[in-house]
């Protein structure tokens, strides 16, 4: 009785741990019931979930209530990994080529921006103000770039965003962090070489890192198109979600035994699924069921291996990078984003939307403490990085939600009566010069950008024609709206054609058309079809100068924004409302 008295007493002063030896089951318990509280103490008080899961494990840590010793933690860095993995897998299901078909350019130059522009300003900011050696200087700038795609995955489901800045937002991340791995070990090697290790040589110098990239790729290659065989050509019986698991241990195990990056495969694997699968979203969706509590498991684990010490031990260094990077995240990315001609949206708010800093970058540090190069430089390097990640993952989220929120995508992420009014399927300046032409064009638009596999190409075509043939659907003022009845399907499905020029097309009042949807309908869901066809009619019948807009726009991110319009959003109800 006087021990666990004075093992109380002790733990009081913070001289011990509360639990000595803990179960792991018992941890892991602790931590969900921490995420939990933490969960709804953020909803009370309105503030990012993610932000307050953080907290919560800083609070369950050694600085606050210090109930297990930290190698109680320690042992569940599986989960982490595991974790991580997953994020990369999610993050990578995000970059669906039909999806981004006409957004590449846009993603491509606010990466590269950010890619380039971010770290020259940190490294002249760590290396010219806090004079930190060159090499410090070089490493941390390097991982500076990354934008934690754990946290700012967690916040566009928290926010059930959806639209062209989230779709935007969730590209760049994925891209933002292929690149810094890339960019880091040119960096190291670049170090290396310069040390006079071996001779330096620029092939070598750039070689490697892209060599070291293409092993990932080859590993979430080999494991994506293993589960795309498994459950096509086989049809293993296996649950989905064991499928989905499975596939991301053996990523994620694979890439740690090769010494590569578990997330970056993990991001590969879901490019894969979710491009080639034809099960992609019973895949991804088998994984919702327990979403939750891996994210939870992953950010409470987070805080409580944030060090608080490294505040301290950064000093000044540490405040010059989450000042300069905060800079460079917020111009970098809003250049990037001029030269792309995006929307004023994506201008104005994609750079604070990438303040948050963790995953990447705690990894990359890891490996620096475990290298025998940059062993000397790791205190300091780790201590400066830690705590960026600190104050970044505490108060990074809410600017990623603050901006999702004034993008006007929060709550967007639902079925919409007109759910296909997005970028992707809107194409501008239509080479058509008939409407035999149009037709034929924006089908074969279809047909490809929403993967349509219940019926044939030149079935599609056919009932286009055939419906076409009976009567022209060119409604009048400029506005077509042809239709095809197609035997099966999940949902309407349909895209948007524009032509500037406008195409004859024996409209009711003989004027040319310049705005044509074209719609491919379910029989299940004719009655559904009915109010589509009725609510496009309206928007253009009651708001003409929407169609004046659309005809000039120069993208289709510019049509996508116009038809955001309170008018339009009238008119396009949410399902569950």
């Amino acid at each position: 009785m006087n021990n666990i008295i004075q093992h109380i007493q002790n733990w009081l002063q913070h001289e011990t741990a509360l639990i000595i030896n803990p179960n792991p089951l018992l941890v892991l318990a602790i931590i969900l019931i921490t995420g939990f509280i933490f969960t709804k103490l953020a909803q009370k008080l309105h503030i990012p979930i993610v932000t307050a899961q953080i907290v919560g494990g800083i609070v369950l840590g050694s600085y606050v209530l210090n109930l297990f010793q930290e190698e109680a933690f320690f042992s569940l860095v599986p989960i982490t990994n595991f974790a991580l993995g997953f994020i990369g897998l999610t993050i990578g299901s995000h970059l669906d080529f039909r999806k981004l078909h006409n957004a590449g350019k846009r993603i491509f130059l606010i990466s590269i921006s950010d890619v380039i522009i971010t770290p020259i300003i940190v490294f002249s900011a760590l290396f010219y103000l806090a004079h930190l050696p060159f090499a410090i200087s070089l490493i941390v700038a390097a991982i500076s770039i990354t934008t934690a795609p754990g946290s700012t995955l967690h916040i566009v489901k928290e926010k059930r965003a959806k639209g062209i800045f989230t779709k935007t937002l969730l590209a760049v991340v994925a891209l933002n962090n292929v690149l810094t791995i890339l960019v880091f070990y040119i960096a190291y090697y670049y170090l290396f070489y310069k040390a006079g290790k071996v001779d330096f040589d620029v092939l070598h110098t750039i070689g490697k890192p892209v060599l070291l990239l293409l092993e990932s790729i080859i590993i979430g290659c080999a494991v994506g198109f293993g589960v795309i065989y498994f459950t096509e050509k086989r049809k293993v019986r296996i649950s989905f979600l064991a499928m989905v698991i499975l596939s991301v241990v053996i990523t994620v195990g694979t890439s740690q035994l090769l010494h590569l990056s578990g997330i970056l495969s993990s991001l590969i694997l879901g490019i894969i699924i979710t491009n080639y699968s034809k099960y992609r979203n019973i895949l991804f969706g088998a994984f919702k069921d327990i979403e939750v509590e891996v994210f939870t498991l992953f950010f409470v684990l987070a805080g409580t291996h944030l060090d608080l010490k490294a505040i301290t031990l950064a000093g000044t260094a540490g405040l010059v990078l989450i000042f300069s990077r905060l800079i460079g995240k917020t111009i970098a990315p809003t250049i990037g984003a001029y030269l792309a001609g995006s929307t004023i949206t994506i201008r104005k708010w994609i750079g604070i939307s990438l303040y948050p800093i963790a995953g990447v970058a705690i990894g990359l540090v890891f490996l620096i403490e475990n290298d025998a190069f940059l062993q000397r430089f790791s205190s300091q390097i780790t201590a400066i990085i830690l705590f960026a990640v600190v104050i970044n993952e505490l108060l990074g989220p809410i600017f990623t939600g603050t901006a999702l929120k004034k993008a006007g995508e929060e709550h967007k992420d639902r079925m919409r009566l007109l759910d296909f009014l997005q970028e992707e399927f809107i194409k501008i300046d239509l080479a058509a010069k008939d409407k035999w032409e149009a037709l034929d064009e924006l089908a074969i638009f279809l047909y490809k950008t929403h993967k349509i596999h219940e019926i044939s190409l030149p079935e599609l075509k056919e009932s286009i024609f055939n419906r076409e043939k009976e009567i022209s659907t060119g409604l009048g003022d400029n506005l077509a709206i042809p239709h095809a009845i197609i035997e099966g399907g999940p949902k309407i499905r349909g895209v948007i054609g524009i032509s500037r020029k406008g195409i004859p097309f024996e409209s009711l009042d003989d004027k040319p058309v310049h705005i044509i949807f074209l719609i491919a309908t379910p029989k299940k869901n004719y009655d559904i079809h009915l109010h589509v066809l009725a609510n496009i009619a309206k928007i253009f019948g009651h708001h003409p100068h929407i169609k004046d807009r659309i005809i000039k726009a120069k993208t289709p991110a510019e049509v996508f924004e116009i038809l955001q319009a309170e008018e339009v959003e009238k008119l396009n109800p949410f399902f569950e409302d």
